[in-house]
């Protein structure tokens, strides 16, 4: 997205509040006199912001919320999320999404395996919270700062400060995920000395959150200037729903090292509740004074639900209108995640966002290329190469989502493209682009955009969901389920679930509480329904402790559906009694001559293989883009993928075989595992649907699933031996750089190797 960023004071402001930053991050400041003259004024103080802001952008484009540990960890790394490529191709990812097999490969953590996403990921951190210190120091050392934070209304400076600090608690929540215990340094021109126990950190920034929250204007209001608040900045909404955030990790399971002394900020020895074993000289657990954390959490978050800002909408009904064409919505989920593509090339926010990262088009961006619907193009193709890092477990697929949830065609596809205009079946093999890798996260698409870029992959513009409203709402019913408020924390579950169905009738919200065996189960179930793919349920499971029982039962639920593939050929889920086949129908087909478009929207016609399932197809005007060629069969206008058969099997009476000798023989009768082992076996290189005009044909589509090297990933490998009896280790070791120079002040846990100076 196009933002109005003055990129080149960054540079500049870098002077003004500069810092050293070598590998071991001894963020000194000689400028902090500097940053002072700056925030004197409001001008410079708005170009050293620029500066901050943008220098959180690129950490969490680059490092926490697009790439690095989000693509290694976040996205792909839960019961519902998986990689596509082969474990041993892809190890320096999988073994800290796996837990580090239970932690018996810590010690693999050499200096030749010290990876560039485990450093960067905490130097990037670090730079954005040494340029928040000087802001927060300058500020602070104003003549007028104890009056602006007394008055605890709303001005420039107190938006200014608020940002600073909201954005130095953000970077802290991020270091805590993913190294536990890290120095803390509060003020410009800190320097590392040592470690700080994680919940001194967390209750230092809760505080400060608390403090600045009354100062800052919400999304929608105008400043003191007339200028409206957009959601590319923190904002006093942002700040609530960050408090609610860290207050259920503070007050959340984590797994915590045994040679560290836990403490309060004020120096009390902590106790904590624990679950499994120690491991690796680790435990986990809670603080037995959770609860505290949870009040807080309820006072800002419902708030933030009462009061989120003008500009923020928690659509219940889609606004879109029904086209000419006949092309229907009505779901708007979907219409979130559309308006985001849409929005891509302009300076606009979705409305239910509270805060989203601002991306430019023509600038690295993860989304759709590892977080989106997959494309096998390249460079300036229909769409571009979109890689598809971010892959879905077939059981949340098949198993999870209730047939009417409207949720399920938005988060998860089995359809790409190839690049050339065509919509394709995805192979369930190990791989990436639409080739190979099953099930694709489907949330972000270069054929929804009005306007694609198809210059170059990974430049769409796409802004990060870092924070919307049904977000806030789950987690403010989640604090209020533990206070045992029920009352509120159901009428916020039925709210968000009910808008994803297409009357509160079919959410049978009081049926899914009961088969979740509690309201608060519930709510944590909701979330892995509404932010799917997004990595919100890897940490989602740890800090709730739900970890240990999930992580087991997605490997069973694994091994039970490949050995029932292996036996019938197809496997019916027990939950939804879907039916997943090794092979399913399909047929390219012109659905823009017959419908007046290619991309589909909301299904209204579940036997209509085009439609069914929703929320895919292609661009419907890919011929005015300007790009590479179309393909042969685009060119003929087929460019949709009819399918029967994906989730209950599709058997025809009357079949045409072609065989591998070239000879063809019509059929009838013959049972799918016949017509499916004629394929596995060679001797049929097609079957063809002659009760269908469309000529679909028998496609591969779970068949390489049960070849071991595959099998294995979604079994053996997935969360390598890990049962839930031991303290998850799901941390990245910090790297070797800062350990040494630290001079032994600072140390790895966990297992991980040191280095001594």
């Amino acid at each position: 997205m196009k933002k109005k960023l003055i990129y080149s004071l960054l540079a500049a402001c870098m002077m003004f509040t500069g810092t050293s930053c070598r590998d071991f991050l001894e963020v000194s400041s000689p400028s902090v006199v500097d940053a002072g003259f700056v925030y004197s004024e409001l001008t410079n103080a708005e170009t050293a912001m620029v500066g901050l802001r943008e220098q959180w952008r690129s950490c969490t484009a680059s490092h926490t919320f697009a790439n690095g540990a989000f693509y290694a960890l976040d996205g792909p790394g839960s019961d519902l999320e998986r990689h596509p490529e082969p474990t041993t191709s892809q190890i320096e990812r999988h073994l800290p999404e796996g837990f580090w097999k239970n932690g018996t490969a810590t010690s693999a953590s050499t200096p030749s395996i010290d990876f560039n996403t485990y450093k960067n990921v905490y130097t990037a951190l670090y730079s954005v919270i040494a340029l928040a210190n000087n802001a927060i120091t300058a500020i602070e050392n104003r003549a007028d700062y104890n009056e602006m934070v007394a008055s605890k209304t709303q001005s420039m400076w107190g938006f200014y400060y608020g940002q600073a600090v909201a954005l130095r608690a953000a970077s802290y929540h991020d270091l805590i995920r993913y190294y536990g215990d890290v120095p803390y340094l509060t003020y410009g021109g800190a320097n590392f000395e040592s470690l700080t126990p994680r919940d001194v950190i967390y209750e230092g920034e809760i505080e400060k959150l608390k403090l600045v929250e009354p100062l800052m204007y919400r999304p929608g209001d105008k400043d003191e200037n007339g200028a409206v608040v957009g959601k590319g900045v923190p904002t006093r909404t942002f700040v609530q729903g960050l408090i609610g955030r860290m207050c259920v990790f503070a007050g959340g399971y984590s797994t915590r090292r045994n040679d560290i002394a836990y403490t309060d900020s004020e120096g009390n020895a902590l106790s904590f509740d624990k679950i499994g074993s120690d491991n690796n000289n680790a435990f986990y657990g809670r603080r037995t004074d959770y609860r505290k954390f949870f009040e807080t959490a309820k006072t800002y978050l419902d708030a933030a639900v009462a009061t989120p800002g003008s500009s923020v909408k928690f659509h219940i009904t889609d606004p879109r209108l029904a086209e000419s064409t006949g092309r229907a919505f009505g779901n708007p989920y979907q219409y979130f995640f559309q308006q985001m593509i849409n929005n891509a090339p302009t300076e606009a926010y979705a409305d239910e966002s509270i805060y989203e990262i601002p991306m430019t088009r023509g600038s690295s961006n993860e989304r759709p290329y590892s977080s989106g619907r997959v494309s096998s193009g390249g460079n300036n193709d229909h769409p571009t190469k979109n890689y598809g890092q971010v892959r879905m477990q077939p059981v949340y697929y098949y198993d999870w989502f209730d047939n009417n949830d409207m949720r399920r065609d938005v988060t998860i596809t089995a359809t790409g493209s190839t690049g050339k205009g065509e919509e394709k079946l995805i192979p369930w093999g190990q791989g990436n682009v639409a080739n190979a890798g099953g099930l694709c996260l489907n949330k972000w698409d270069d054929n929804r955009d009005p306007a694609p870029h198809i210059i170059k992959a990974r430049q769409s513009g796409i802004n990060g969901p870092f924070m919307r409203i049904s977000d806030i709402m789950l987690l403010d019913a989640e604090v209020n389920a533990v206070l045992g408020n029920d009352g509120v924390a159901k009428s916020l579950l039925k709210q968000v679930r009910e808008r994803a169905f297409a009357t509160a009738a079919l959410a049978k919200t009081d049926e899914f509480i009961t088969k979740s065996g509690s309201l608060y189960n519930a709510i944590i179930k909701e979330r892995s329904f509404e932010f799917g793919g997004e990595g919100d349920r890897r940490y989602t499971l740890i800090r709730t402790g739900l970890v240990a029982e999930a992580i087991p039962a997605a490997r069973a639920a694994n091994v039970a559906m490949i050995e029932g593939l292996k036996a019938n050929g197809t496997y019916t889920f027990p939950n939804t009694g879907n039916t997943v086949s090794k092979y399913i129908w399909t047929a390219l087909g012109d659905l823009k001559s017959s419908k007046g478009y290619r991309l589909t929207t909301q299904c209204t016609n579940a036997d209509d293989p085009f439609l069914f399932p929703g929320w895919r197809g292609q661009h419907d005007s890919w011929e005015s883009t300007g790009g590479n060629a179309l393909g042969a069969n685009a060119k003929e206008g087929k460019t949709n993928l009819a399918i029967r058969g994906l989730f209950q099997p599709h058997t025809p009476n009357t079949v045409e075989i072609t065989y591998a000798d070239g000879n063809k023989e019509t059929k009838t009768g013959l049972t799918l595992k016949e017509m499916m082992d004629l394929m596995d076996e060679g001797k049929a290189k097609s079957i063809v649907d002659k009760d269908d005009a469309l000529n679909l044909a028998l496609t591969n589509f779970a068949v390489d699933i049960l070849k071991s090297t595959v099998a294995t990933d979604y079994t053996t490998t997935f969360f390598e031996g890990y049962d839930g009896t031991k303290a998850p280790i799901y941390f990245y070791p910090i790297n070797y750089n800062t350990l040494y120079s630290s001079k032994g002040m600072i140390t790895n846990g966990y297992g991980f190797l040191q280095i001594v100076p």
